[in-house]
């Protein structure tokens, strides 16, 4: 529990005592056994309590205490539940304001940039402006991840603007901003407008570059993204030099290595630098990534042995091509082309029985994908969520236990449908 959990509970303890004679002494209990670190007999006096209770200042105390307890629990999906209701019951609700910042902090912990950035772009409202300040940069940042999502451009820009360099989310903001940008150059569709904002998306990019400090949150990561960012829009402004120099700087032990050197072919391809081009390819084809799902630098080998007029070395690219990857569609066809329910694609790739159903340079791809292993991540730890409820003693033959159980069971049902369009 953080400090500032710890000052609310105490700020709970002095406000309830003084309360009327009936909810003073259901409250009691849960007083006591918070206290002595009970955390698991507190939630059911407080649940409880909340349960038996009218409205009123206590009810709203013990709401929130309940999300606090489960968080202490470790049940972070309950928590997450929990402080949701209070969001979702509005600005007059006494905790709403902890409330949004309990949800983002458990949020955090869990690795959700799905289902909380939607959330908060439906709640935002004026109260989010008495967050404290690193709360309230995170749910802008937030809110503009999913006002991106929605193709609202103009409003990802103006709510990631805010977000001021002493912010630990700064550095992910910048970055965001320049693919923003990019986004917005693509949808004006004029070579004038996509070059302007070519210029403005590497400046945000060099930003990033630029940023060193322990307190921006996935720094080493967004360098390696700024760099790819500069690379490619470099390349997309047609100056290949300089987008070899920056596909050339991304670390050989970083996650986007192998893309970087697919991507880096092509530019050196397209700066007439045939030799290099074959260098990059010759990496890219090393031991190392053997089982990786690159089919077309095999036809990018094939183009730059063409160009160069060898001829015999590009029929032994395509043919390459041809022995490695022919067989994709035909196998892939058949699951795409049948109606299933998205949950069953995800389970293509948690379930080693399914997976076997897919090629395995397929398989590898998909499961290395960030965004997948992200949704592996968050539904790994529903389950271990669901498992220690159903496991804990205490609350067994309690509506509690069915009522948590049935929350995690739920959010894990629409990550693995969320999971599985996206796969």
């Amino acid at each position: 529990m953080t400090r500032r959990m710890t000052r609310y509970f105490l700020a709970f303890l002095a406000l309830a005592l003084p309360a009327a004679g009936w909810a003073q002494a259901d409250l009691t209990p849960a007083i006591r056994a918070y206290n002595q670190e009970q955390y698991d007999r507190a939630a059911l006096h407080l649940y409880n309590f909340i349960s038996s209770s009218g409205q009123g200042g206590d009810r709203a105390r013990a709401e929130f205490y309940l999300a606090q307890t489960l968080e202490k629990l470790n049940f972070l999906e309950s928590a997450k539940f929990h402080y949701g209701q209070i969001v979702q019951a509005g600005p007059t609700h006494p905790y709403y304001v902890p409330s949004v910042e309990g949800l983002i902090q458990v949020a955090e912990a869990q690795d959700d940039d799905v289902i909380l950035p939607s959330f908060l772009d439906r709640e935002y409202n004026e109260s989010f402006q008495r967050l404290r300040p690193e709360f309230l940069h995170k749910a802008n940042y937030f809110v503009g991840v999913a006002s991106r999502a929605a193709g609202d451009l103009e409003g990802a820009e103006a709510f990631l603007l805010t977000i001021p360099p002493e912010s630990s989310y700064f550095a992910r903001a910048r970055y965001l901003l320049g693919i923003v940008q990019i986004d917005k150059g693509q949808a004006a569709g004029t070579i004038e407008a996509m070059d302007e904002a070519s210029e403005v998306a590497l400046a945000y990019f060099n930003q990033v570059l630029e940023l060193s400090g322990s307190h921006y949150a996935d720094l080493r990561d967004l360098r390696d993204l700024a760099r790819l960012g500069l690379a490619r829009t470099y390349y997309g402004l047609g100056d290949y030099a300089q987008a070899v120099k920056y596909y050339e700087e991304i670390p050989r032990f970083s996650r986007y290595w192998d893309q970087a050197l697919f991507e880096n072919g092509w530019a050196r391809f397209m700066n007439d630098d045939y030799g290099g081009a074959l260098g990059t390819l010759q990496a890219l084809h090393a031991p190392q990534f053997a089982g990786a799902f690159q089919p077309e630098s095999w036809t990018l080998k094939a183009t730059v042995y063409y160009t160069a007029c060898l001829y015999d070395e590009a029929k032994e690219a395509l043919d390459l091509y041809a022995k490695n990857y022919s067989q994709y569609a035909r196998t892939i066809q058949p699951i795409l082309a049948t109606d299933r329910e998205a949950s069953y694609y995800y389970r293509l790739i948690s379930d080693p029985a399914e997976r076997q159903k897919l090629p395995r340079a397929v398989y590898n791809h998909l499961a290395a994908n960030r965004r997948v292993a992200g949704f592996n991540r968050y539904i790994a730890q529903l389950d271990a969520e669901i498992a220690a409820i159903s496991e804990l003693a205490s609350f067994r033959g309690s509506p509690l236990r069915e009522e948590l159980i049935q929350v995690a069971q739920q959010q894990k049902n629409l990550l693995e449908n969320v999971a599985g369009s996206f796969i």
